[in-house]
């Protein structure tokens, strides 16, 4: 395997981690609220959403370098998980 595959090896892997972990943070921000309502509180977890936004924007960058090194098109593909 050369450099520029496992360049790109390494980045499905990151991409798809980043798609992992949005969907926990997702679970999580979930799980507070319901604990939140069941107590009588609405709350809302920005942290957790400021977090989900810059996982967004790794992502976004990720698979624009995805599809440059695939000399594909600057459309973003959606990532596998």
């Amino acid at each position: 395997m050369n450099a520029s595959n496992e360049r790109l090896d390494d980045l499905y892997k990151d991409v798809n981690r980043l798609v992992e972990l949005a969907a926990d943070l997702d679970d999580i921000q979930q799980e507070l609220k319901a604990i939140a309502l069941k107590g009588g509180k609405r709350k809302a977890f920005y942290t957790l959403t400021v977090a989900q936004k810059q996982v967004d924007v790794m992502v976004n960058g990720i698979q624009r370098e995805i599809n440059e090194m695939e000399g594909g098109t600057h459309e973003l593909a959606q990532p596998t998980t």
